[in-house]
């Protein structure tokens, strides 16, 4: 009886993703609650982190950033995730290239409207209104730096 010849394992090669870098800001920088920024190469990469943080319903297919509070599932209300963030603010830098102004006001308006929304303020009113649009001042002016140091518009 002849041996029958061994089936030779196959081997995959890994795959390799760059990663998307994580980066914490303040919204105001006189309290601790922080919001977090994933800042990945290409869109792609950008859904696949979103997948993998949020839950693969997530992501859209033409999404060129998004940011996601956090609600309590009992009463609704606006919650702070464990480490104090109340928001995660998702970019990418391919399209940060093309129109990256319009990309970063439009996420940090979002980020801005969840810390006035966790400070219940009243945006039907001026001091409402001046919350939210401190705290879009602030998240816009840290994500331009971290772009600007991550080499984005290099």
């Amino acid at each position: 009886m002849k041996r029958r010849e061994r089936l030779k394992k196959r081997q995959f090669l890994p795959i390799r993703r760059p990663r998307a870098t994580v980066h914490y800001m303040r919204p105001d920088p006189g309290r601790p609650h922080l919001v977090q920024l994933y800042l990945s190469p290409t869109a792609p990469h950008m859904r696949v982190t979103v997948n993998h943080k949020e839950g693969d319903w997530a992501a859209c297919a033409r999404t060129a950033g998004m940011v996601r509070r956090y609600y309590s599932k009992v009463d609704g209300r606006q919650v702070v995730r464990p480490g104090l963030i109340i928001a995660r603010m998702f970019l990418n830098a391919r399209d940060l290239r093309r129109n990256g102004m319009e990309i970063i006001s439009h996420e940090s308006a979002h980020a801005g409207m969840a810390w006035a929304e966790l400070r219940k303020a009243n945006l039907a009113v001026m001091p409402g209104e001046e919350v939210m649009a401190y705290a879009v001042g602030r998240v816009a002016r840290q994500v331009n730096r971290i772009c600007q140091a991550a080499g984005v518009w290099s």
